[in-house]
């Protein structure tokens, strides 16, 4: 059985842990055991408990409404009101879902949010944050990794299919962006968005995948007009420290600009004309859109 601190509920319900102590004295909303240290541990049933509060909660429910229904009535109330675009509510769905591992939901989730914000919106606003959160179970033990490898898979089936519905850009169209991830890293997902931004603004680019080898790069550069690199990088899973990895980009390939992505390459220190650091999602969809 999973287990949570209070800390770990408020970081993934969006609720301060003062405000969730003083609703467990005031309304009983849920009733944590206790460690022999008195430190409050959540289950998974009450993680969802909360999750569905926390839902109600951020649509303009007062605490006081929420503490007199019985758990159905919650539960009832929360699938009546998740046919709306709020974020939190988005975002509290599929971390229900993930949880409980189911796919039919998860994706009927993603379906909802894409359908009513547009890909774009949904990702920036909902996915990035669930990712982030859905990480800090996973760093701090309190999913399975299988539970991670279920939300992203699903998450990726759902931007490919973004990207199929788009038009192909021509290769004559301002040169080639080609985008990987170096060996060791395998978050994709990141690489995906960007893919579907650059495509959306009628940019060609490549996504060569992730764990992708520096001898994979060559032999695509070699063979077609590539202009720009971008690496994105989200845990250092390399034999090498960034500042290393990317100088041997910039002097492995110096006809090419190197666009370095993702919060590992944030404090590196290498500097060049040709390099630019991309450091917030907000600096990659201003990078897709020059």
């Amino acid at each position: 059985m999973n287990q949570f601190t209070i800390r770990d509920i408020e970081n993934l319900c969006g609720i301060r842990a003062h405000t969730l102590r003083v609703w467990e004295r005031r309304y009983g909303i849920v009733r944590p055991r206790r460690k022999e240290s008195r430190h409050r541990i959540y289950d998974t049933d009450d993680l969802r408990h909360i999750l569905r509060i926390s839902h109600l909660y951020h649509r303009g429910y007062k605490i006081s409404k929420i503490a007199a229904m019985s758990p159905e009535e919650i539960r009832t109330q929360t699938l009546e009101s998740q046919n709306k675009s709020n974020y939190e509510s988005l975002i509290s769905q599929l971390m229900e879902t993930s949880v409980d591992m189911d796919e039919p939901r998860f994706c009927e989730v993603l379906d909802q949010g894409i359908r009513n914000l547009g890909t774009e919106q949904f990702m920036i606003h909902v996915i990035y944050p669930f990712l982030q959160m859905i990480g800090l179970l996973w760093m701090t033990g309190n999913v399975i990794p299988a539970q991670e490898h279920f939300a992203s898979n699903l998450i990726r089936n759902c931007i490919s299919r973004q990207l199929e519905a788009l038009s192909p850009v021509s290769r004559g169209n301002g040169g080639t962006t080609v985008l990987f991830c170096p060996p060791g890293e395998h978050h994709e997902i990141p690489l995906l968005f960007m893919q579907y931004l650059l495509t959306a603004q009628g940019k060609r680019c490549v996504n060569l995948g992730s764990n992708t080898s520096e001898d994979v790069i060559a032999r695509y550069v070699e063979r077609n007009a590539v202009k720009t690199l971008l690496v994105h990088l989200i845990t250092n899973f390399t034999a090498r420290t960034p500042e290393a990895y990317l100088q041997a980009l910039l002097e492995g390939f110096p006809e090419q600009r190197i666009i370095a992505s993702g919060p590992v390459f944030r404090n590196a220190g290498v500097s060049d004309s040709r390099l630019e650091y991309l450091g917030s999602l907000e600096e990659m969809l201003a990078f897709s859109r020059r």
